[in-house]
């Protein structure tokens, strides 16, 4: 139960992994207004069920889903083009059953109970009581569980729903598309590969090739797969080259091979202590900074954003890394990348919290050029350059790991 809240809460604060991903190829085009219908049943709010939805008992909650589906089906009937018809069903389908693992995932929950659990997890003291506290808060976090035959209904479900070659649902249906994501995912946990440790995406790697023959989502899988591979710069070298000669030898669209040789090629550079990609932002007080200014002294950066809670929780330690480190050289720069319609709150937040540092905001978010040029897809995110503007390190440690003053004390000394 520990891990579905953590997995739950990890997905609210995480980013689309792979921002070069060709949205334009997919739509959720077959059933528009599934939404609208399913909240005549049951309680939702912009596409999510409320907490009281996982209060209703699990009859009672399946009638209204039945209910739902014959609502949906009606309406469908009309539809004259049976290929069409077909694929339009199958939304449904696959609709229902994300709500019905989400009813699943979150069954009992109470609101209240999450949010002690959650505030204990992000500012609870880190005592030896602490995992002990964390259980406690857990249970009580739900205020009823589904008994044995309940969750064999669940099980029960799988069945039905395990066809990840459908090409054309998967290019007009969100919901089979978030089936797939999680499909894969559960392959991937009870796949042993033990030459490839814990990297979860180079499992899935194994998993498309053994599990995908449908052309179109095979190498739209290979090549979402890859480039998350190659942003994320944990993965040593040897796997990153590995898995970038395995794609360029296997897939044949050539947008797709331009976009993977592209982050392939901001990967080597950062591993290659290259010049720093320039920028130039304003400042919280309207001023231009670039990085060229700051020549002369080590710059470590901080991408992040107001609205992302993991980045917030290291502002505290960046702030003491900061403060033990004031006159000495180097510049300690925060960019955040919040959109530009939201730049009253970015200021607001760093004038309110009195932000230490050079404070800027990115000209295009995420798509900003020093962004891509770094492969940033995901916050927060800590970049280390040399005082002659070359990257030490494109994934520097973050404030609150203590290896980074280990690092910063070998360079400034």
């Amino acid at each position: 139960m520990k891990i579905k809240l953590i997995t739950s809460v990890l997905m609210l604060l995480t980013l689309g992994s792979f921002a070069q991903t060709p949205e334009s190829e997919l739509s959720d085009s077959l059933v528009g207004n599934k939404e609208v219908v399913l909240k005549k049943y049951l309680p939702m709010a912009n596409g999510q069920l409320l907490f009281k939805a996982y209060e209703i008992p699990l009859d009672v909650f399946v009638g209204k889903i039945n209910d739902f589906k014959a609502a949906m089906n009606a309406q469908i009937d009309s539809e004259k083009n049976q290929t069409l018809k077909n694929l339009k069903r199958e939304d449904v389908e696959f609709y229902t059953y994300k709500k019905l693992t989400d009813y699943r995932m979150n069954y009992g929950l109470d609101s209240v109970g999450q949010e002690k659990y959650f505030d204990y997890v992000f500012n609870g003291l880190n005592t030896p009581d602490k995992d002990k506290r964390l259980d406690s808060l857990l249970i009580a976090s739900h205020l009823k569980y589904f008994t044995k035959d309940e969750y064999s209904f669940f099980d029960s479900l799988k069945s039905k729903y395990t066809d990840p070659n459908q090409g054309a649902l998967f290019k007009t249906s969100a919901s089979y598309r978030e089936f797939l994501d999680s499909y894969l995912k559960k392959l991937a946990s009870v796949t042993k590969c033990d030459s490839l440790g814990d990297n979860e995406d180079l499992v899935i790697l194994k998993v498309i090739s053994a599990q995908i023959n449908d052309p179109f989502i095979r190498e739209y899988l290979l090549y979402t797969t890859t480039g998350k591979i190659i942003m994320n710069l944990e993965n040593n070298k040897a796997e990153i080259e590995r898995v970038y000669n395995d794609f360029m030898g296997v897939v044949t669209k050539s947008t797709y091979k331009a976009d993977i040789q592209k982050l392939y090629s901001n990967y080597t550079a950062m591993s290659s202590h290259t010049l720093a990609p320039e920028f130039a932002y304003a400042d919280a007080d309207g001023r231009q900074v670039s990085l060229k200014s700051l020549r002369g002294k080590y710059v470590y950066i901080d991408v992040w954003a107001t609205w992302c809670i993991p980045c917030k929780m290291e502002i505290p330690f960046l702030t003491k890394v900061e403060e033990d480190y004031k006159g000495k050289n180097i510049h300690f720069v925060s960019i955040s990348v919040d959109k530009m319609a939201n730049q009253a709150k970015w200021h607001d937040y760093v004038k309110d919290n009195k932000l230490q540092g050079i404070q800027l905001l990115a000209d295009k978010d995420f798509k900003s050029d020093f962004m891509m040029k770094f492969n940033v897809n995901s916050i927060p995110r800590f970049i280390l350059i040399d005082p002659n503007g070359k990257i030490v390190s494109g994934d520097a440690k973050r404030p609150s790991d203590p290896k980074l003053r280990q690092e910063l004390d070998q360079l400034l000394k």
